[in-house]
């Protein structure tokens, strides 16, 4: 008889042990994956915070990452078929849809005027900005780097034939300099503040914070969100709580993205003092796109002939479906 209770007993337990592990099964069954190329920085600071906070699993996403220094390797994980979605500035964005490519910006997630600079050294002849004639300056060429230094060069009156470009990552230009293999860079925070750590006072910086401003967007193919809505939403109302998140507890906040970027939080609270973590869809973002087309046919820098209709790339009924009142886009 004690046999028989013991044996029941064993059957009855590993009945609750079997609807347990269907139950854990289903459970993350109900976790929809996707893949998010992300740009290491704290301008992807949202979606860091989304992650950090678990606010992709409430929506009901089982989000993966990939990691980059910056947002141009980020597109190309999603232009390969790597990621679903992608966080990267606009300029980036702005030649993949010259190409062809059948992008929607799904969302800006955080602006500044200040992210962007010419770090060069002093110990080379430049004090000035007109110093820069004749001198070696690494960029991303493709970039919004890029873009940063021509129209700094047009600002200052120097034809672009006047120095000589090295195509750089943004993270490889504080090494560059340190090395001596480049005399300037153009390149963005935290690798302006990894320069300004390496050579110390024998860095310059020259700045402007008046022509222009970049745009950390996140962008998915055509394709993808055009099946995929759902996931759009989801991944927008993450976003939007990540907003709410840091706009309540900013200093939380800044230690998430640090300890994620492996920067201190006090590098993330001098970027973060001159930018906006919204996340919005603004017709500043369009103007962007067209004056950098502009830019990119004027040099050469793209087969197209004239600018597109960026209208035809931004998805905006995510975004009214969660935030309505962040739409600020002209049609």
């Amino acid at each position: 008889m004690n046999q028989h209770i013991i044996r029941i007993a064993v059957l009855v337990a590993a009945l609750a042990i079997g609807i347990c592990l269907f139950a854990c099964k289903r459970a993350d069954n109900a976790h929809e994956k996707i893949t998010i190329a992300i740009a290491a920085t704290p301008q992807t600071g949202l979606v860091q915070i989304t992650l950090a906070r678990g606010y992709y699993r409430e929506e009901g996403l089982e989000a993966v990452t990939l990691r980059h220094p910056d947002g141009k390797r980020a597109l190309d994980d999603l232009l390969a078929g790597k990621a679903d979605f992608a966080t990267v500035a606009e300029t980036p964005v702005m030649f993949a849809i010259l190409k062809g490519k059948k992008i929607f910006v799904i969302a800006t997630i955080q602006t500044s005027s200040l992210a962007y600079a010419i770090v060069a050294r002093r110990d080379m002849g430049i004090l000035t900005f007109e110093d820069l004639r004749g001198k070696r300056v690494g960029a991303s060429l493709g970039s919004s780097t890029h873009f940063f230094l021509d129209a700094m060069l047009v600002t200052h009156g120097i034809a672009r034939k006047d120095i000589k470009v090295v195509d750089l990552k943004a993270n490889e230009i504080p090494d560059a300099l340190a090395h001596g293999d480049i005399d300037a860079g153009s390149t963005f925070t935290p690798y302006i503040n990894f320069t300004q750590r390496k050579l110390g006072s024998q860095v310059i910086i020259f700045r402007d914070k008046d022509f222009y401003r970049y745009n950390m967007v996140v962008v998915a193919t055509q394709d993808f969100t055009r099946k995929n809505p759902e996931k759009v939403r989801k991944l927008l109302h993450a976003l939007v709580r990540a907003e709410v998140f840091v706009r309540d507890n900013p200093e939380e906040a800044r230690k998430m993205v640090a300890g994620f970027c492996g920067i201190e939080p006090d590098i993330v609270r001098d970027i973060w003092r001159d930018a906006k973590l919204d996340v919005t869809l603004d017709q500043s973002l369009v103007l962007a796109l067209e004056d950098e087309s502009l830019w990119a046919i004027k040099n050469g820098l793209t087969k197209a002939a004239r600018v597109t209709n960026y209208l035809d790339y931004i998805y905006f009924d995510g975004l009214k479906s969660v935030k309505p009142e962040a739409v600020r886009i002209l049609r």
